[in-house]
């Protein structure tokens, strides 16, 4: 008799067991695929992919024509890089006009760099050859990947790195000088060929206005940009 209960009860469980085995795998059987693979594309959107990315020598560099879209009042750039380089003069990662005089028409529209100090530094020159730049107070030539964003919104310029303020200069009267025919040049200096960056950049974007807190936030911890008013984008990508 106890076998017979104990072999009743076996035959219960193992029931019980198949039931739920079934209901797990119609369950999964029923759920979308195209779902699970929206799920995964999802969580991978907001990384970002280091490669491919341009690789700058020290002696080399890249241009855009000029042309009025990219000679800008009002501005943001933002740019991914990596660099281990002791820099003893600045080393351009993107700009347009460059430095070296304070002519009208050849002075820096906006630009992003590593400074003598090895911190990240930028900024713009008003027609009278007056400076602009803000610097940080830490230096990124550590060899690895950092975001840079500069802002300027007609009286405040600012500087992100990493998602995060850390210079800013407020109460400007002056606009950038936005008059000159330079190139938008990434790895050396956009009015003379010197001033190189030695390294690695990606992901550069330019726009036409000041981007947001919020948005400098969501570019560098989410990989997320809102293209209104961007005017370049170089992904280095196929």
């Amino acid at each position: 008799m106890l076998f017979h209960d104990m072999q009743n009860k076996s035959e219960t469980i193992l029931a019980l067991a198949t039931t739920s085995i079934l209901f797990t795998i119609i369950a999964v059987s029923f759920f979308p695929i195209d779902d699970l693979k929206a799920d995964a594309q999802s969580a991978n959107a907001t990384k970002y992919n280091l490669e491919p990315f341009l690789s700058l020598q020290g002696s080399t560099y890249q241009d855009i024509p000029n042309n009025e879209t990219l000679s800008l009042s009002n501005f943001s750039i933002s740019t991914w890089f990596k660099t281990n380089t002791n820099y003893t003069e600045p080393g351009h990662i993107v700009n347009k006009g460059g430095m070296g005089t304070d002519e009208e028409g050849m002075n820096l529209n906006y630009g992003i760099w590593i400074n003598e100090n090895n911190a990240v530094a930028g900024g713009f020159e008003a027609e009278s050859g007056d400076d602009f730049i803000v610097n940080s107070s830490k230096k990124y030539n550590d060899g690895n990947w950092h975001n840079s964003l500069l802002t300027f919104n007609g009286s405040s310029l600012l500087l992100y790195i990493d998602g995060k303020l850390v210079a800013n200069q407020s109460a400007i009267t002056e606009e950038p000088d936005n008059t000159g025919d330079q190139p938008l040049r990434i790895g050396a200096n956009s009015l003379d060929e010197n001033k190189f960056f030695k390294g690695d950049v990606d992901e550069i974007r330019v726009w036409d206005r000041a981007l947001n807190e919020s948005e400098a936030n969501d570019a560098y911890s989410g990989n997320k940009f809102n293209t209104t008013g961007q005017e370049l984008y170089l992904s280095y990508g196929e």
